[in-house]
């Protein structure tokens, strides 16, 4: 089984590392695979060219044999939607269990063609800031009531069920990261040290 990891990643950071490392040996994953978007429809521009972000990422990774990066959303440009990847899986007979924290799947209602993305997929739903359980039972029972919330590591390769992970939650953020290298503030332990380096021998975020 696989896990797809999708996301912005500008940057990378130690907490999207570590929550799926996490995954993969809670849930048993054989692979974790990386999607940066193009561009997340609901989100601003990334800050940081797809080129860099995806070499961020190749520094993150490289230690771990179970992580993988899939650049198709790079490669498709423009706005990143997660259904067309979802289906571009189900095509070559892959089932993908699609990975995002409460934040972003608390808006799944704002995706595109949510009604069959839930037909072709299961969600890993990660615990994120202050977004409780009981958040997301009241939007599936408001907006997705046929979906079926689980709380345990037993997979299923079907679609309609969303797992809650909320076994670490770790304060983190991209943005908050971007803030600090304009404020000259230290991302050190926040990032990878290879990271680290790439961002300031490239002079990301400065602006």
């Amino acid at each position: 089984m696989i896990g797809l990891y999708g996301g912005s990643f500008d940057p990378v950071h130690i907490g999207h590392l570590r929550i799926a490392e996490d995954i993969r040996e809670y849930f048993g994953f054989e692979k974790i695979i990386f999607i940066p978007a193009y561009h997340s429809p609901l989100k601003p521009e990334s800050r940081a060219p797809a080129e860099d972000r995806i070499n961020m990422l190749r520094l993150s990774i490289k230690y771990n044999r179970y992580f993988y990066i899939d650049d198709i959303e790079i490669k498709r440009k423009g706005k990143s939607y997660t259904i067309d990847t979802i289906k571009t899986y189900r095509e070559r007979g892959v089932f993908p269990f699609f990975i995002v924290g409460t934040d972003a799947f608390l808006t799944l209602d704002k995706w595109k063609n949510p009604e069959e993305l839930v037909k072709i997929t299961s969600f890993i739903v990660l615990g994120r800031g202050k977004d409780r359980l009981e958040d997301i039972k009241l939007f599936l029972k408001n907006k997705f009531p046929q979906l079926k919330l689980v709380q345990s590591n037993n997979l299923t390769e079907k679609s309609g069920y969303v797992y809650f992970f909320d076994q670490r939650r770790i304060d983190i953020s991209s943005t908050e990261i971007r803030n600090r290298i304009k404020n000259n503030r230290s991302i050190k332990y926040l990032v990878l040290p290879e990271v680290e380096d790439y961002i300031f021998n490239k002079k990301l975020y400065r602006g």
